[in-house]
């Protein structure tokens, strides 16, 4: 039974069993862990506490590669940042920690992600972009909660279809990959408000993109395009688009033209 009497550890009570994780990784990395008030991104051998229950450690630019088991005690967990690290594959206790709401993982080198990420169902901001990633698992569309996920520079060309079970998406970012379309299962994305993907291999906009209709902000910079269909002013919530570095033609250019006219800011 795990022991939940508090003890002090840096200067705060927490539960014996979260001290004794704590002081795992620190043995494991030589480094002590600093209490602080609010966790950033970038925090490195940081910890942050509510209610006496540890919420967010920070490991960023640690050169951590594994994780001790124990980390699974760590129910109340909602943030963990594990950026630019030495990680090849994600460890399973990670996907166990069922309250994450945030988990960085960029800057690392994955090369695939298990299957068993899809239980993370609380979380709203996934980080993997600087990967290698070539796949995603189907189960990422379990992640029915997730408001951000970051997969820019990996070594994506396709999304699984599950895709289109993320509604409360609203930030995607695709950028620095070898995208030539997407599937028509985006197009589910009801919530989906900023979409990049700058620096990809399209050389037509893909019709999916103009089906969704929240969508705010399209960057599509440094691709190959060279057309545009009159089914972009479908995309009635536009206010932002970013095209430059594509050999345009004069009709795509015609309708950017139209498009300016009607509101929205082109960069070209």
């Amino acid at each position: 039974m795990t022991d939940r009497t508090l003890v002090l550890f840096r200067c705060v009570k927490i539960p014996r069993f979260e001290a004794d994780v704590l002081q795992t990784l620190e043995s494991q990395l030589g480094r002590k862990f600093r209490l602080v008030n609010i966790l950033e991104w970038t925090t490195q051998m940081g910890f942050s506490v509510r209610n006496n229950r540890v919420t967010g450690i920070g490991l960023y630019n640690c050169g951590v590669s594994t994780l001790p088991e124990s980390i699974t005690k760590l129910d109340t967990l909602e943030t963990l940042d594990l950026e630019n690290n030495k990680f090849t594959t994600l460890p399973e206790s990670i996907t166990k920690l069922t309250s994450l709401k945030k988990l960085g993982l960029g800057d690392n080198k994955f090369t695939t992600l298990p299957e068993s990420i899809g239980n993370l169902s609380s979380l709203k901001e996934l980080k993997l972009y600087r990967n290698q990633l070539s796949t995603l698992p189907e189960s990422i569309g379990q992640l029915s909660s997730l408001r951000e996920l970051s997969l820019y520079e990996n070594k994506l060309s396709t999304l699984p279809e599950s895709i289109s079970n993320l509604k409360s998406l609203v930030y995607l970012y695709l950028s620095g990959n070898e995208f030539t379309t997407l599937p028509d299962s985006i197009t589910q994305l009801k919530s989906l408000g900023w979409l990049d993907l700058s620096g990809n291999e399209f050389t037509t906009l893909p019709e999916s993109i103009t089906k969704l209709d929240t969508l705010r902000t399209l960057v599509f910079k440094n691709n190959k395009l060279t057309t545009l269909a009159e089914s972009i002013n479908n995309l009635t919530s536009l206010k932002n688009l970013f095209i430059s570095i594509n050999p345009l033609d004069s009709r795509a250019q015609s309708i950017l033209k139209q498009l300016k006219k009607n509101g929205v800011y082109v960069s070209a």
